[in-house]
């Protein structure tokens, strides 16, 4: 039986028997599971009016408002299962999750750390636990939960790419390298690590390897402006402007409101004495300041002089 005749038949069931109360719970699994989540949140709520003391059923209204997007809602939820039932490791992996999406780094940590103490071996606590001391800036902590996430999941290639990332952040290149490449073993499509790898190489003036990296970054994401940008200053430095006039302005093509992009394809016009095409691409990018990672009051006066 396929999942809609599934979900037909529960729904015929109920039509004839609404106070079956087993059928209606199987009805909103079914519904979660294909991602009915409208569908499946009525029957939930219908359910926790009868069973308001289930645990399980607040923790899949949890599930279903997170695949809403609905954050502020599942976190209740979550917490609503948790205080009936406070040590269930899955309730508290959610919650913590659900405060990870909201950036709520503080909040989170606590829930993953308390997950940890009930089952030592959770390596997807471990990887969130690392990512989250990532962005509080708490870089022994993080590789220390990034290194036993793999050693409980070798396979987890984005532990080993936030790994080469915190390596990256404590000046240690050699190991960054290192583990950016075992990215590249597990997943060779992942364009991430070819783009942090030839921004790596371009810092230290490895031009070639840099372009190669760059290339098979924009190969696997032809989106990715800031390779564009990258890639523009190589082949500036090497004089070839046309050539870097015509990458920036194909990245254009997909995401013409990105400031940076348009700033330095206004320096790229400056250098070929094009000025009317400077002030053009100067004023886009103005226009785009949002998205600029220049100093805004610079480039504005920097416009000024050339009006």
């Amino acid at each position: 039986m396929d999942n809609i005749s599934k979900i037909n038949e529960l729904n015929d069931q109920l039509a004839k028997n609404p106070t079956d109360f087993k059928v209606r719970r199987e009805l909103a699994v079914e519904l979660m599971s294909n991602g009915y989540n409208e569908e499946a949140l009525k029957q939930l709520y219908y359910l926790l009016k009868r069973f308001p003391e289930d645990s399980r059923l607040h923790y899949n209204a949890g599930i279903v408002l997170e695949n809403l997007k609905e954050i502020d809602k599942a976190i209740i939820s979550y917490q609503n299962a948790l205080n009936i039932s406070p040590d269930e490791p899955d309730f508290l992996y959610n919650l913590g999750y659900a405060y990870l999406q909201k950036q709520d780094f503080d909040k989170a940590i606590p829930f993953f750390l308390r997950v940890l103490q009930l089952e030592d071996d959770d390596a997807n606590s471990y990887f969130n636990l690392g990512y989250l001391y990532s962005k509080k800036e708490e870089h022994d902590k993080s590789i220390k939960c990034l290194k036993t996430a793999i050693e409980l999941n070798s396979q987890d290639f984005l532990a080993y790419f936030y790994l080469a990332y915190e390596y990256d952040k404590i000046g240690e290149r050699d190991l960054c390298k290192e583990y950016y490449n075992k990215v590249l073993e597990m997943s060779p499509d992942y364009s991430w690590a070819y783009f942090n790898l030839a921004s790596i190489y371009f810092d230290e003036g490895d031009t070639q390897k840099a372009m190669s990296y760059l290339q098979k970054t924009l190969e696997l994401n032809p989106k990715d402006d800031n390779a564009s940008i990258i890639f523009s200053k190589i082949l500036a430095k090497q004089n070839m402007f046309y050539e870097a006039i015509e990458l920036l302005k194909n990245a254009l093509i997909n995401n013409p409101y990105n400031g940076d992009v348009n700033y330095t394809l206004a320096r790229m016009y400056k250098e070929t004495n094009d000025f009317e095409q400077y002030k053009h691409y100067l004023k886009e990018a103005l226009n785009n300041y949002q998205t600029l990672s220049f100093d805004v009051k610079l480039l504005k006066s920097e416009y000024d002089k050339v009006q």
